[in-house]
């Protein structure tokens, strides 16, 4: 992992590398017209509990601005964005709530823009995400919710060792409908044996 900090007078900014052409680094505001885009189809929606549809710039808006908030003070970054190599805004991956040093679990989130599916991005978005978590923010579990239709999902979680807890039926709403999720979690000590 490579991991570069930049703490200016009240922003952390960090960069990891996934790989050539692909890495993480801290979000922007100037990252608004990529949530926009990718954010705008449904497909992502359909995929993600918690993104808004149709998603607009008062959501892009609010949620920078919450992720900048965030970013304040904080020794290390905990919600990433995911970029290719000019630099665009292609992806997230995170876990929002922790607290680096006090926290010793997460939950993590994720999402792709569509034209990136398929190309075992998120599978090494995933590694990398998981190895910081563990060494950077000192966390000893993660856990991750994925829609039983997200088949996908839970195989990049599967990839990345983490294992199925539990189904939780009717566990999520979204649009009306009751929807069945799985549990995955991974402790750091499954990785070492």
């Amino acid at each position: 992992m490579t991991l570069t900090t930049d703490h200016g007078p009240t922003l952390t900014t960090q960069t990891i590398k996934i790989r050539s052409g692909l890495y993480l680094s801290s979000f922007a505001l100037t990252d608004k017209p990529s949530l926009l885009e990718h954010l705008g189809p449904r497909d992502v929606y359909n995929t993600t509990l918690n993104i808004p549809y149709p998603y607009s710039e008062g959501d892009a808006d609010w949620w920078l601005s919450r992720r900048m908030e965030a970013m304040r003070g904080q020794t290390s970054e905990t919600t990433f964005a995911i970029r290719e190599k000019t630099g665009k805004l292609i992806g997230s991956i995170g876990a929002d709530g922790v607290r680096p040093g006090l926290s010793h679990k997460a939950e993590i989130g994720y999402w792709l823009a569509k034209p990136f599916w398929g190309q075992g991005i998120m599978t090494e978005t995933v590694r990398v995400f998981v190895d910081y978590a563990l060494t950077e923010l000192e966390l000893l579990r993660l856990t991750a919710h994925v829609f039983e239709r997200n088949v996908a999902s839970a195989r990049v979680l599967e990839k990345n060792g983490f294992k199925l807890e539990g189904k939780l039926r009717k566990h999520f709403i979204k649009d009306g409908e009751f929807i069945d999720a799985r549990l995955y979690g991974l402790l750091k000590e499954d990785l070492s044996s």
